[in-house]
Protein backbone atom coordinates (compact mmCIF):
# COMPACT_ATOMS: atom_id res chain seq x y z
CA UNK A 1 0.00 0.00 0.00
CA UNK A 2 2.87 2.07 0.79
CA UNK A 3 4.37 1.54 -2.37
CA UNK A 4 1.15 1.99 -4.86
CA UNK A 5 0.49 5.66 -2.32
CA UNK A 6 4.54 6.78 -3.30
CA UNK A 7 3.53 5.74 -7.19
CA UNK A 8 0.42 8.05 -7.11
CA UNK A 9 2.09 10.94 -5.34
CA UNK A 10 4.65 10.66 -7.95
CA UNK A 11 2.12 10.54 -10.54
CA UNK A 12 0.06 13.86 -9.21
CA UNK A 13 3.55 15.11 -9.18
CA UNK A 14 4.48 14.71 -12.40
CA UNK A 15 0.51 16.24 -13.67
CA UNK A 16 1.79 19.14 -11.74
CA UNK A 17 4.71 19.50 -13.52
CA UNK A 18 3.43 19.40 -16.58
CA UNK A 19 0.99 21.79 -15.87
CA UNK A 20 3.74 24.08 -14.82
CA UNK A 21 5.92 23.61 -17.64
CA UNK A 22 2.70 24.33 -20.30
CA UNK A 23 2.58 27.59 -18.65
CA UNK A 24 -1.74 27.09 -17.36
CA UNK A 25 -2.52 28.91 -14.14
CA UNK A 26 -5.05 28.45 -11.37
CA UNK A 27 -4.80 32.48 -11.44
CA UNK A 28 -6.50 33.90 -14.67
CA UNK A 29 -4.64 36.97 -14.18
CA UNK A 30 -1.43 35.39 -14.73
CA UNK A 31 -2.68 33.24 -17.43
CA UNK A 32 -4.24 36.16 -19.30
CA UNK A 33 -1.07 37.99 -18.99
CA UNK A 34 1.11 35.31 -20.29
CA UNK A 35 -1.01 34.14 -22.71
CA UNK A 36 -0.30 34.11 -26.62
CA UNK A 37 -3.31 32.87 -27.92
CA UNK A 38 -5.57 35.77 -26.12
CA UNK A 39 -6.98 38.23 -28.87
CA UNK A 40 -5.61 41.29 -29.49
CA UNK A 41 -7.77 44.05 -28.28
CA UNK A 42 -8.73 46.34 -31.28
CA UNK A 43 -8.04 49.92 -29.90
CA UNK A 44 -11.00 51.00 -31.90
CA UNK A 45 -13.82 48.64 -30.77
CA UNK A 46 -12.89 50.65 -27.05
CA UNK A 47 -16.54 52.19 -25.59
CA UNK A 48 -16.53 54.92 -22.82
CA UNK A 49 -19.12 53.30 -20.37
CA UNK A 50 -20.07 56.15 -17.75
CA UNK A 51 -22.07 56.61 -15.43
CA UNK A 52 -22.75 59.56 -12.77
CA UNK A 53 -23.31 59.48 -9.01
CA UNK A 54 -26.08 62.82 -9.37
CA UNK A 55 -26.53 64.77 -5.85
CA UNK A 56 -29.95 64.39 -4.71
CA UNK A 57 -32.00 67.31 -6.17
CA UNK A 58 -35.52 65.99 -4.34
CA UNK A 59 -39.11 67.18 -5.56
CA UNK A 60 -40.87 69.11 -2.54
CA UNK A 61 -43.57 66.43 -1.74
CA UNK A 62 -45.47 69.26 -0.42
CA UNK A 63 -46.25 70.67 -4.00
CA UNK A 64 -49.95 70.04 -4.52
CA UNK A 65 -50.48 71.85 -7.95
CA UNK A 66 -48.94 69.42 -11.33
CA UNK A 67 -48.16 72.63 -12.73
CA UNK A 68 -45.72 73.56 -9.85
CA UNK A 69 -44.36 69.90 -9.85
CA UNK A 70 -43.27 69.92 -13.48
CA UNK A 71 -41.63 73.21 -12.90
CA UNK A 72 -39.60 71.80 -10.79
CA UNK A 73 -38.49 68.71 -12.84
CA UNK A 74 -37.55 71.01 -15.27
CA UNK A 75 -35.53 73.18 -13.10
CA UNK A 76 -33.57 69.62 -12.17
CA UNK A 77 -33.60 68.70 -16.28
CA UNK A 78 -31.11 71.86 -16.50
CA UNK A 79 -29.07 70.69 -13.69
CA UNK A 80 -28.98 67.04 -15.28
CA UNK A 81 -28.43 68.25 -19.16
CA UNK A 82 -25.30 69.86 -17.72
CA UNK A 83 -24.28 66.52 -16.71
CA UNK A 84 -24.84 64.98 -19.58
CA UNK A 85 -22.86 67.39 -21.84
CA UNK A 86 -20.44 67.07 -19.14
CA UNK A 87 -20.03 63.65 -20.17
CA UNK A 88 -20.19 64.23 -23.69
CA UNK A 89 -16.97 66.43 -23.02
CA UNK A 90 -15.32 63.48 -21.51
CA UNK A 91 -15.72 61.34 -24.83
CA UNK A 92 -18.09 59.00 -23.17
CA UNK A 93 -20.30 56.47 -25.54
CA UNK A 94 -22.98 55.92 -22.70
CA UNK A 95 -24.20 57.51 -19.15
CA UNK A 96 -25.81 56.14 -16.67
CA UNK A 97 -28.38 57.74 -14.42
CA UNK A 98 -29.23 56.71 -11.20
CA UNK A 99 -32.24 55.33 -10.00
CA UNK A 100 -35.08 58.24 -9.40
CA UNK A 101 -33.01 60.09 -12.42
CA UNK A 102 -35.90 63.35 -11.65
CA UNK A 103 -35.97 63.45 -8.08
CA UNK A 104 -39.67 62.47 -7.59
CA UNK A 105 -39.65 59.62 -5.53
CA UNK A 106 -40.55 61.46 -2.02
CA UNK A 107 -43.26 63.30 -4.19
CA UNK A 108 -44.96 60.41 -5.64
CA UNK A 109 -45.08 58.63 -2.03
CA UNK A 110 -47.06 61.40 -0.92
CA UNK A 111 -49.09 62.57 -3.95
CA UNK A 112 -49.95 58.94 -5.74
CA UNK A 113 -53.43 60.48 -6.46
CA UNK A 114 -51.54 63.26 -8.79
CA UNK A 115 -49.09 59.94 -10.48
CA UNK A 116 -51.38 59.73 -13.20
CA UNK A 117 -51.31 63.02 -14.68
CA UNK A 118 -47.50 64.19 -13.45
CA UNK A 119 -45.67 61.32 -13.91
CA UNK A 120 -46.20 60.57 -17.89
CA UNK A 121 -45.74 64.49 -18.66
CA UNK A 122 -42.41 64.72 -16.37
CA UNK A 123 -40.90 61.55 -18.26
CA UNK A 124 -41.88 62.76 -21.58
CA UNK A 125 -39.69 66.03 -20.96
CA UNK A 126 -36.90 64.01 -19.03
CA UNK A 127 -36.39 61.51 -22.34
CA UNK A 128 -37.01 64.85 -24.84
CA UNK A 129 -34.41 67.45 -22.86
CA UNK A 130 -31.50 64.97 -21.87
CA UNK A 131 -32.40 62.95 -25.09
CA UNK A 132 -31.46 66.08 -27.24
CA UNK A 133 -28.54 66.54 -25.11
CA UNK A 134 -26.83 63.25 -25.53
CA UNK A 135 -27.50 63.42 -29.51
CA UNK A 136 -25.07 66.91 -29.69
CA UNK A 137 -22.76 64.16 -27.99
CA UNK A 138 -23.82 60.94 -30.33
CA UNK A 139 -24.51 59.46 -26.88
CA UNK A 140 -26.55 56.83 -25.39
CA UNK A 141 -28.44 57.37 -22.21
CA UNK A 142 -29.82 55.12 -19.40
CA UNK A 143 -32.36 56.64 -17.51
CA UNK A 144 -34.80 55.78 -14.63
CA UNK A 145 -37.98 57.00 -12.95
CA UNK A 146 -41.18 55.84 -11.91
CA UNK A 147 -44.00 55.75 -14.88
CA UNK A 148 -47.93 55.61 -15.20
CA UNK A 149 -47.63 53.18 -18.54
CA UNK A 150 -50.55 53.01 -20.36
CA UNK A 151 -52.16 50.19 -19.13
CA UNK A 152 -52.99 52.68 -15.61
CA UNK A 153 -50.03 50.46 -13.44
CA UNK A 154 -46.70 52.72 -12.50
CA UNK A 155 -43.64 51.02 -12.89
CA UNK A 156 -40.54 51.89 -11.99
CA UNK A 157 -38.86 51.99 -15.23
CA UNK A 158 -35.60 52.28 -16.76
CA UNK A 159 -34.92 53.65 -20.77
CA UNK A 160 -32.68 53.10 -22.95
CA UNK A 161 -31.70 55.50 -25.49
CA UNK A 162 -29.40 55.30 -28.52
CA UNK A 163 -27.06 57.92 -29.95
CA UNK A 164 -30.08 60.19 -31.50
CA UNK A 165 -31.59 60.67 -28.17
CA UNK A 166 -34.33 57.74 -29.42
CA UNK A 167 -35.56 55.51 -26.71
CA UNK A 168 -34.16 51.83 -28.15
CA UNK A 169 -36.38 49.99 -25.06
CA UNK A 170 -37.66 50.33 -21.57
CA UNK A 171 -37.48 47.70 -18.38
CA UNK A 172 -39.91 47.76 -15.87
CA UNK A 173 -38.39 46.34 -12.36
CA UNK A 174 -39.37 43.21 -11.77
CA UNK A 175 -38.26 43.00 -7.51
CA UNK A 176 -39.45 46.13 -5.92
CA UNK A 177 -39.45 45.86 -2.61
CA UNK A 178 -42.19 44.78 0.06
CA UNK A 179 -43.02 48.15 0.87
CA UNK A 180 -42.30 49.77 -2.67
CA UNK A 181 -44.93 47.11 -3.90
CA UNK A 182 -47.45 48.25 -2.77
CA UNK A 183 -48.03 51.32 -5.48
CA UNK A 184 -45.77 49.96 -8.31
CA UNK A 185 -46.78 46.92 -10.37
CA UNK A 186 -43.70 44.24 -11.11
CA UNK A 187 -42.55 44.23 -14.39
CA UNK A 188 -42.71 40.61 -16.08
CA UNK A 189 -39.48 40.09 -17.99
CA UNK A 190 -35.96 40.90 -18.67
CA UNK A 191 -35.62 42.62 -21.84
CA UNK A 192 -31.99 42.62 -23.72
CA UNK A 193 -31.79 44.90 -26.68
CA UNK A 194 -29.61 44.72 -29.50
CA UNK A 195 -26.61 47.60 -30.32
CA UNK A 196 -24.42 47.69 -33.02
CA UNK A 197 -21.73 48.85 -30.57
CA UNK A 198 -22.16 48.17 -27.00
CA UNK A 199 -23.02 44.65 -27.81
CA UNK A 200 -26.23 42.96 -26.03
CA UNK A 201 -27.25 44.99 -23.24
CA UNK A 202 -29.77 44.92 -20.02
CA UNK A 203 -31.05 47.02 -17.45
CA UNK A 204 -31.78 46.36 -13.83
CA UNK A 205 -33.23 48.65 -11.19
CA UNK A 206 -31.49 48.53 -7.64
CA UNK A 207 -33.72 45.61 -5.38
CA UNK A 208 -33.48 43.81 -8.31
CA UNK A 209 -29.97 42.81 -8.10
CA UNK A 210 -30.52 41.48 -4.72
CA UNK A 211 -31.89 38.26 -6.31
CA UNK A 212 -29.14 36.58 -8.70
CA UNK A 213 -31.76 34.97 -10.79
CA UNK A 214 -32.21 38.90 -12.40
CA UNK A 215 -28.61 39.71 -13.78
CA UNK A 216 -28.13 35.73 -14.52
CA UNK A 217 -31.79 36.18 -16.78
CA UNK A 218 -29.90 38.99 -18.57
CA UNK A 219 -26.45 36.88 -19.03
CA UNK A 220 -28.61 33.78 -20.20
CA UNK A 221 -30.25 36.11 -22.66
CA UNK A 222 -26.85 37.46 -24.11
CA UNK A 223 -26.15 40.48 -22.01
CA UNK A 224 -22.36 41.62 -22.34
CA UNK A 225 -23.25 45.12 -20.13
CA UNK A 226 -25.99 45.51 -17.61
CA UNK A 227 -26.40 48.56 -16.47
CA UNK A 228 -27.64 49.42 -13.56
CA UNK A 229 -29.58 53.00 -11.93
CA UNK A 230 -29.87 52.68 -8.42
CA UNK A 231 -30.18 53.68 -4.50
CA UNK A 232 -28.71 50.54 -2.85
CA UNK A 233 -26.42 47.71 -3.12
CA UNK A 234 -26.78 43.91 -4.29
CA UNK A 235 -27.18 42.60 -0.75
CA UNK A 236 -28.78 43.28 2.17
CA UNK A 237 -26.31 43.55 4.99
CA UNK A 238 -24.01 45.34 6.93
CA UNK A 239 -20.52 47.09 6.03
CA UNK A 240 -19.96 47.26 2.40
CA UNK A 241 -21.55 44.01 1.75
CA UNK A 242 -23.76 45.93 -1.03
CA UNK A 243 -21.21 46.59 -2.47
CA UNK A 244 -19.36 44.04 -2.47
CA UNK A 245 -22.32 41.59 -4.29
CA UNK A 246 -22.45 44.00 -7.30
CA UNK A 247 -18.78 42.38 -7.79
CA UNK A 248 -20.12 39.63 -7.20
CA UNK A 249 -23.18 39.85 -9.44
CA UNK A 250 -20.63 40.72 -12.65
CA UNK A 251 -18.49 38.17 -11.97
CA UNK A 252 -20.89 35.00 -11.73
CA UNK A 253 -22.15 36.30 -14.91
CA UNK A 254 -19.09 37.53 -17.07
CA UNK A 255 -21.07 40.87 -17.69
CA UNK A 256 -19.89 44.34 -17.24
CA UNK A 257 -21.53 46.07 -14.72
CA UNK A 258 -22.09 49.94 -15.16
CA UNK A 259 -23.47 51.22 -11.37
CA UNK A 260 -25.28 54.74 -11.94
CA UNK A 261 -25.74 55.34 -7.66
CA UNK A 262 -27.00 58.54 -6.48
CA UNK A 263 -24.88 60.22 -3.92
CA UNK A 264 -21.60 58.59 -4.13
CA UNK A 265 -20.80 54.71 -5.22
CA UNK A 266 -21.01 55.12 -8.84
CA UNK A 267 -18.36 52.32 -10.63
CA UNK A 268 -17.92 50.57 -13.60
CA UNK A 269 -17.14 46.82 -13.16
CA UNK A 270 -15.38 44.12 -15.13
CA UNK A 271 -16.73 40.70 -16.06
CA UNK A 272 -13.92 39.53 -13.67
CA UNK A 273 -15.31 41.81 -10.57
CA UNK A 274 -12.52 44.10 -10.68
CA UNK A 275 -13.68 47.87 -10.30
CA UNK A 276 -12.34 49.66 -13.01
CA UNK A 277 -12.90 53.15 -11.50
CA UNK A 278 -14.93 54.84 -9.26
CA UNK A 279 -16.82 58.41 -9.45
CA UNK A 280 -16.22 60.96 -6.73
CA UNK A 281 -17.75 64.05 -5.18
CA UNK A 282 -21.45 64.85 -5.88
CA UNK A 283 -22.26 64.46 -9.54
CA UNK A 284 -19.28 62.70 -10.10
CA UNK A 285 -18.87 60.85 -13.64
CA UNK A 286 -16.93 57.60 -13.72
CA UNK A 287 -15.81 55.81 -16.69
CA UNK A 288 -13.87 52.93 -18.13
CA UNK A 289 -13.30 52.14 -22.15
CA UNK A 290 -13.79 48.76 -22.57
CA UNK A 291 -14.45 46.41 -25.18
CA UNK A 292 -17.94 44.91 -24.68
CA UNK A 293 -16.75 41.62 -26.47
CA UNK A 294 -13.60 40.68 -24.38
CA UNK A 295 -12.50 40.45 -20.57
CA UNK A 296 -14.00 37.65 -20.37
CA UNK A 297 -11.10 34.93 -20.54
CA UNK A 298 -11.15 33.05 -17.32
CA UNK A 299 -11.17 29.10 -16.22
CA UNK A 300 -9.26 26.64 -14.31
CA UNK A 301 -6.24 24.61 -14.70
CA UNK A 302 -7.98 22.28 -16.50
CA UNK A 303 -9.75 24.55 -19.43
CA UNK A 304 -9.27 27.94 -20.38
CA UNK A 305 -11.87 29.46 -22.37
CA UNK A 306 -11.64 33.20 -24.03
CA UNK A 307 -15.24 33.54 -22.69
CA UNK A 308 -15.71 31.66 -19.77
CA UNK A 309 -19.31 32.19 -20.27
CA UNK A 310 -18.78 29.09 -22.90
CA UNK A 311 -18.12 26.91 -20.32
CA UNK A 312 -20.25 28.23 -17.22
CA UNK A 313 -23.74 28.16 -18.99
CA UNK A 314 -23.03 24.83 -20.53
CA UNK A 315 -22.56 23.42 -17.20
CA UNK A 316 -25.68 24.59 -15.66
CA UNK A 317 -28.50 21.99 -14.39
CA UNK A 318 -31.25 23.89 -15.24
CA UNK A 319 -33.85 20.55 -14.30
CA UNK A 320 -32.23 20.93 -10.66
CA UNK A 321 -33.73 24.47 -10.28
CA UNK A 322 -37.68 24.34 -10.33
CA UNK A 323 -37.66 25.59 -6.69
CA UNK A 324 -36.40 29.11 -8.00
CA UNK A 325 -39.65 29.03 -9.61
CA UNK A 326 -42.13 28.02 -7.15
CA UNK A 327 -44.39 30.90 -6.55
CA UNK A 328 -45.18 29.41 -3.12
CA UNK A 329 -41.65 27.41 -2.02
CA UNK A 330 -41.70 26.07 1.70
CA UNK A 331 -40.14 29.17 3.17
CA UNK A 332 -42.68 31.27 3.02
CA UNK A 333 -44.73 29.18 5.93
CA UNK A 334 -41.72 29.10 7.56
CA UNK A 335 -41.42 32.57 7.74
CA UNK A 336 -44.60 34.63 7.77
CA UNK A 337 -44.17 38.45 7.23
CA UNK A 338 -44.92 40.53 9.89
CA UNK A 339 -46.25 43.78 8.06
CA UNK A 340 -48.86 43.76 5.09
CA UNK A 341 -47.39 45.59 1.74
CA UNK A 342 -50.19 48.14 2.34
CA UNK A 343 -48.86 49.44 5.35
CA UNK A 344 -45.11 48.99 4.45
CA UNK A 345 -45.63 51.71 1.35
CA UNK A 346 -47.33 53.68 3.77
CA UNK A 347 -44.26 53.84 6.13
CA UNK A 348 -41.63 54.01 3.60
CA UNK A 349 -43.39 56.90 2.00
CA UNK A 350 -43.99 59.15 5.28
CA UNK A 351 -40.54 57.93 6.69
CA UNK A 352 -38.59 60.07 4.30
CA UNK A 353 -41.16 63.13 4.42
CA UNK A 354 -43.76 63.56 7.23
CA UNK A 355 -41.71 60.67 9.26
CA UNK A 356 -38.58 63.00 9.13
CA UNK A 357 -40.18 66.44 10.24
CA UNK A 358 -41.67 64.41 13.34
CA UNK A 359 -38.68 62.98 14.69
CA UNK A 360 -37.05 66.59 14.57
CA UNK A 361 -39.79 67.77 16.31
CA UNK A 362 -39.29 64.94 18.84
CA UNK A 363 -35.55 65.72 19.19
CA UNK A 364 -36.74 69.76 19.98
CA UNK A 365 -38.11 68.48 22.83
CA UNK A 366 -35.23 66.23 24.05
CA UNK A 367 -33.11 69.74 23.95
CA UNK A 368 -36.15 71.87 25.35
CA UNK A 369 -35.70 69.38 28.45
CA UNK A 370 -39.55 68.46 28.18
CA UNK A 371 -38.91 64.90 29.10
CA UNK A 372 -42.41 63.84 29.37
CA UNK A 373 -43.53 65.42 26.42
CA UNK A 374 -40.52 63.54 24.67
CA UNK A 375 -41.43 59.96 25.76
CA UNK A 376 -44.69 60.19 24.80
CA UNK A 377 -43.74 61.59 21.14
CA UNK A 378 -41.19 58.85 20.32
CA UNK A 379 -43.66 56.21 21.59
CA UNK A 380 -45.77 57.55 19.09
CA UNK A 381 -43.37 57.36 16.28
CA UNK A 382 -42.00 54.12 17.18
CA UNK A 383 -45.87 52.63 17.03
CA UNK A 384 -46.71 55.23 13.43
CA UNK A 385 -43.24 53.94 11.92
CA UNK A 386 -42.64 50.13 13.16
CA UNK A 387 -39.80 48.74 11.58
CA UNK A 388 -38.14 51.76 10.15
CA UNK A 389 -35.12 53.53 11.29
CA UNK A 390 -37.55 56.06 13.28
CA UNK A 391 -38.58 52.97 15.12
CA UNK A 392 -35.15 51.77 15.80
CA UNK A 393 -33.59 55.22 17.10
CA UNK A 394 -36.89 56.50 18.93
CA UNK A 395 -36.56 53.12 20.95
CA UNK A 396 -32.48 54.12 21.72
CA UNK A 397 -34.05 57.46 22.71
CA UNK A 398 -36.76 56.24 24.97
CA UNK A 399 -34.18 53.88 26.30
CA UNK A 400 -31.89 57.08 27.74
CA UNK A 401 -34.86 59.06 28.58
CA UNK A 402 -36.40 56.60 30.51
CA UNK A 403 -32.80 55.77 32.39
CA UNK A 404 -32.49 59.47 33.27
Amino acid sequence: MVESGQRMALRIAGIMLMIAVSGLSMTVAADEAGSDTQPAVDENQLLRVAAVQTKPRMIDWRLRDPQQVLAAVDKNLVALESIVDDAGDLGCDVLTFPEDTLGLLNWHGMNEQLAPEVLPAAVARMINRLGKAAEKHQMYLVLCSDLVESDGDTYNTAFLLDRAGKEIGRYHKVCPTWSEAASRKRGQSFPVFQTSDLGTVGMLICYDLVFPETARCLALSGADIIFFPTMGGGAVGDGDIGMQALRVRAAENHVYLVVAFRGSGAMVISPRGEILSRAEGPDGIVYADINPSQGRRSGDAMNIQSDMRARLFRERNPSAFAMLTDPHPPILDKVPIEISQQEAGRIASEVLTIGEEEFRQAESLVRAEKTAEAIEAFARLRKKYRGSWIDRVAQERLTTLRNK
